[in-house]
């Protein structure tokens, strides 16, 4: 958990085609026929609201993105999101219920349920600034008097570290043990840790080393893990690191509401956390509210994932990649391989290649042309997949690889 993988360089495995098509033999879904064609909206759904108000809708195989709605929330969830809409309970109970049966999952002191990852910094923050002082709670974002520093080594600042700041607090720059040394004082609320998969910096400052300090000196500290699942043992594992508090997002690789999030750690750090938002009607964080089905999606979320056995998802994305590819076996020169990224985070890509002297088309614009589509096919970001054409599962409904599959070749074909 403590090395960052550099971006498909040593850490990524290459399955061809003809591999995947073993694997899927030995599938008991690959035998199962492929019920639609191209994928359409399930006949359960009495009006078609997209449809209605003018929305495009999309198909992601990009993965988790936030843009494109997340990942796909496993059934468990949308039940235990069902439920909640129906039977109500205090919400301070329910709060206090859900974060004990997720802090003994984790096997931490304590959690709660934040309304995501970002949410989780704030509070975290802020918590960290007024450990449970209700007068400072109120005086925030206003910082006189308070330990209003967050230390953030060079390397890890990043889009979201603004949330680090919302509370009010500065963000003091390290890159190396003595300057960390140096920026430490008697304002210093906080000191925050990345844990991210696409760093190629990696840490000036080892994370043992970093931990070490902030105990010496008696900073709480805070790692950010939202993008570390799957699988979701990475949560324990990170939990397990040292860090008094940890974030993670909760509808990415958890696949839990994904307006949701999960703060886990200290106990006493939490509850200073959980009093600077809702419902408390003074605090800073008073509109990060989480609703009570939220609570039990998140909870039954990182109970399923934690239940998925590894080996077992990568053979089924396998039989969805054989499925997609079949539909793009005579397109001229066209390679497609499984990648598969073995760092921190398991995941499964289609790598897509061909030359672009038969066919006529860039990586560029074969994104273009699939975004302009309706519906709209979206892959993974060409800044995270090296340039090249990378296509998840991970949120794809049933026969929508057919549908991708059938595009892409139609796209590809018409540049010959």
């Amino acid at each position: 958990m403590t090395t960052r993988r550099r971006f498909i360089k040593t850490a990524t495995a290459l399955y061809p085609l003809s591999l995947m098509a073993c694997a899927a033999e030995k599938s008991d879904e690959a035998t199962a026929e492929v019920k639609q064609e191209t994928y359409k909206a399930p006949t359960t759904f009495a009006r078609d609201y997209f449809g209605e108000i003018g929305v495009t809708p999309l198909i992601n195989a990009a993965g988790g993105y936030s843009a494109f709605g997340g990942a796909r929330m496993r059934p468990e969830v949308a039940e235990a999101i069902r439920y909640g809409t129906y039977n109500k309970a205090k919400v301070d109970d329910l709060h206090d219920a859900v974060g004990e049966r997720i802090a003994e999952m984790a096997e931490v002191e304590a959690a709660m349920v934040t309304s995501g990852a970002t949410a989780a910094m704030v509070l975290s923050t802020a918590g960290c600034m007024t450990m449970g002082d209700q007068e400072k709670i109120e005086q925030l974002p206003t910082t006189d008097g308070l330990k209003s520093e967050v230390i953030i080594q060079k390397n890890h600042r990043y889009t979201y570290d603004r949330a680090l700041t919302v509370a009010g607090a500065t963000l003091v720059e390290v890159a190396n043990e003595q300057e960390l040394l140096a920026a430490i004082s008697d304002k210093t609320a906080m000191m925050f840790w990345l844990l991210a998969n696409h760093n190629p910096d990696g840490d000036s400052i080892p994370m043992d080393r970093y931990l070490a300090i902030a105990g010496e000196h008696n900073i709480p500290t805070y790692l950010d893990g939202a993008t570390m699942t799957p699988p979701a043992s990475n949560v324990i594992d990170a939990c397990n690191l040292g860090f008094d508090l940890v974030g993670f997002s909760g509808g990415k690789g958890l696949r839990g509401p994904y307006s949701a999030g999960l703060l886990l750690g200290r106990k006493d750090l939490v509850h200073y956390a959980r009093i600077n938002g809702s419902p408390y009607s003074r605090a800073l964080g008073r509109g990060m509210k989480v609703a009570p089905e939220e609570y039990l999606g998140m909870m039954v979320a990182f109970e399923t994932a934690l239940s998925i056995n590894e080996d077992e998802d990568f053979a089924r994305k396998r039989v969805v990649f054989s499925r997609m590819s079949d539909q793009m076996n005579d397109v001229p020169t066209l390679k497609q391989n499984v990648i598969v990224d073995e760092g921190m985070v398991s995941e499964l890509y289609l790598d897509l290649e061909w030359d672009q002297a038969v066919i006529k088309m860039t990586n560029e614009e074969l994104i273009d042309e699939l975004k302009a589509g309706n519906p709209s096919i979206r892959f993974r970001a060409l800044k995270f997949a090296g340039g090249r054409i990378h296509i998840s599962t991970a949120a794809l409904a049933e026969g929508q690889e057919i549908t991708v599959g059938q595009r892409v070749k139609k796209v590809l074909m018409s540049r010959m």
